[in-house]
């Protein structure tokens, strides 16, 4: 079994994830545009579809015609979800460390004002806040989200190449 591609798309997911955050730091989603963070950083998760579904697809047309089955599509996804996961944390790291140190102190900040805004306690919400907003716990749910999704997008498109009965051949250029 060659899993190039799926290193390949796992490699490509964990530089573009740690790009995208870069991103949202220099245009200022991480403390101007704080407010508009929750909705751009769900953006994001476009990455990985794109990275799984290339990954499977690829999978898909190595595979002599009528071959491919859904635990294919599942063992690339799994093996792209695990390799994005493993990579994502190191760059994730260094970009709470070195890159942006203020990133938990200003969604702390932002959380406690949100709660403040709508009557909200506001030492409860800075509680929360700062149990949330911390490296570990991020770390933590990126390294699931990257596994979930591996599995979950991979097994969609399996059932989505094999439900429509694509025919299995290389695309041509024209």
């Amino acid at each position: 079994m060659i899993i190039k591609n799926e290193l390949i798309a796992g490699i490509a997911i964990a530089l573009a994830t740690f790009l995208w955050i870069c991103l949202e730091f220099i245009f200022g989603m991480h403390d101007k545009y704080i407010d508009y963070h929750m909705y751009v950083t769900n953006l994001a998760y476009i990455i990985p579809v794109i990275g799984v579904h290339w990954a499977v697809k690829r999978r898909y047309y190595a595979q002599p015609p009528g071959e491919f089955q859904i635990k294919d599509g599942l063992m690339s996804g799994v093996i792209v979800g695990v390799t994005a996961a493993f990579l994502t944390l190191p760059l994730l790291w260094i970009f709470f460390t070195y890159i942006n140190p203020d990133f938990f102190g200003n969604m702390i900040a932002v959380s406690a004002k949100k709660a403040i805004m709508s009557g909200g306690n506001s030492i409860v919400a800075i509680q929360d806040a700062q149990e949330y907003f911390q490296l570990s716990s991020y770390l933590i749910q990126s390294f699931t989200s990257m596994l979930m999704l591996g599995v979950l997008i991979s097994l969609m498109v399996s059932f989505r190449l094999i439900k429509k009965g694509i025919v299995n051949s290389k695309p041509t250029s024209k």
